[in-house]
């Protein structure tokens, strides 16, 4: 039994967001510091802002690696965070019926380690709770955008992610005196269960040289739901049991991800005709973060002994305290080189995402700093190379570095076992991407 409890909670984790916000989706994006709500038309338009998918005019296929390593220190000490790695595959099909254009995509990121994570800590645990269970995660996304107007492009869909649901049942007798004849019978039921969540957005090209974006991300929560049972009687085989048909059962519900809705604003500015920047303001309303810890609740009926043992209440832990924080994501593209037969791109940007986390004064010890985000990239388009090549194909890579400068958490508890810590580090994010036209 004891080891059926402790498989059941180390079933229940927390974490927050998914890999697809941490780190972005595709290679030109994050390249660009994640600034593309306005200029975004690829498969990565099924992330940052749907209505771009139906702005082009040909299928595109895209497909692309991503590593990103988190180097977290708490008090000087790296916490092995894990590596956030796997493929990025994209669709955009665009169609027309008379007038009418519209276009379908979607978008899949398959972690190349697992496709999902879950694992339980100590709620006074330090830990970096922003980086936790997020970067396990398998993303998918599809869309459909219309052009309502020619410069005015509507876009949205559903997102789908999963949490899991388990039981653990044991059921016959336990033999007090002869463990050994003891007779159980285990059954184990483990779902998962599809979670959606919508986004949609609106591209209006007010000018061949001037764009504007409007994106709303809506916010989800996983729910892991585990739970153990035991049902039989105790005593010895051909006796008289001493407690018939009892039972005991634990049930854990615990937050397994978090996802705050997102509203984002954006604009595209071509300032030469090699040139543009890219401007995205995010409010992401991390004021609804849930308490990160497990709900267990304990019950039994062992008959005659029920008065012998007292069962603890749930435990009460305090409201994390997160707040609402707004992220500005500044971006560049230029065409360096303009041939018949290719052209490359450079491109570079910067965001900043402030903590929502508070100070850690009290019993938890979620540790997190502000992000400052440098990211820098380049393409190079293959085109008119038939007959070697039939149709344009674009190369992406990206180096993106992270840096959480120190952050310095104070106790009021002189007493308290964990005590004043510093949080800092860095996460490097490097991929290339292949796109496509047809």
């Amino acid at each position: 039994m004891t080891r059926s409890v402790g498989l059941l909670l180390l079933l229940c984790a927390s974490a927050h967001a998914n890999p697809i916000d941490a780190f972005g989706f595709g290679s030109r994006a994050p390249a660009m510091g994640g600034a593309v709500a306005a200029s975004s038309e690829d498969a990565s338009a099924n992330y940052y802002n749907p209505a771009g998918l139906v702005r082009g005019h040909e299928l595109r296929i895209d497909v692309g690696y991503r590593y990103a390593q988190p180097i977290l220190k708490i008090n000087g000490h790296d916490l092995g965070v894990d590596a956030s790695r796997g493929f990025s595959i994209g669709l955009v099909a665009p169609g027309n019926i008379g007038p009418f254009r519209f276009a379908f995509g979607v978008a899949l990121w398959l972690p190349d380690q697992r496709l999902t994570r879950v694992r339980s800590l100590p709620f006074d645990q330090p830990r970096f709770t922003y980086y936790d269970n997020r970067v396990q995660r398998l993303f998918l996304s599809t869309n459909l955008a219309i052009q309502i107007v020619p410069g005015l492009y509507l876009g949205g869909g559903l997102t789908f992610m999963s949490r899991t649901s388990g039981q653990i049942y044991l059921r016959g007798s336990v033999a007090v005196s002869d463990p050994d004849a003891s007779a159980l019978t285990t059954r184990i039921d483990v779902d998962l269960v599809a979670v959606r969540y919508p986004q949609a957005g609106i591209l209006w090209d007010a000018t061949r040289n001037l764009s504007f974006a409007v994106v709303y991300r809506h916010s989800f929560t996983l729910s892991l739901d585990q739970q153990f049972r035991i049902d039989g009687s105790v005593g010895n085989p051909g006796l008289t049991p001493i407690v018939a048909n009892g039972f005991f059962s634990a049930h854990s519900v615990s937050t397994d991800l978090f996802q705050p809705w997102q509203l984002t604003a954006g604009a595209m500015v071509r300032l030469r005709s090699r040139f543009l920047m890219t401007f995205d303001l995010t409010f992401a309303r991390w004021s609804e973060y849930p308490v990160p810890a497990a709900d267990l609740t304990l019950a039994l009926d062992i008959g005659q002994f029920n008065d012998k043992v007292n069962l603890p209440p749930k435990r009460a832990y305090p409201d994390p305290g997160f707040h609402d924080i707004v992220i500005p994501h500044v971006g560049a593209e230029w065409r360096a080189l303009e041939r018949d037969k290719l052209g490359l791109d450079v491109r570079g940007g910067y965001s900043y995402e402030p903590t929502p986390v508070p100070e850690q004064v009290g019993e938890s010890n979620f540790a997190d700093s502000d992000k400052h985000t440098f990211s820098l990239g380049a393409g190079l388009e293959l085109k008119n190379l038939r007959p070697i090549l039939w149709y344009p194909l674009t190369l992406d890579v990206h180096l993106a570095v992270t840096y959480l400068p120190d952050r310095v958490n104070r106790k009021l508890d002189p007493l308290d076992k964990v005590g004043d810590f510093v949080s800092n580090g860095a996460v490097v994010n490097v991929g290339l991407a292949l796109r496509s036209r047809f």
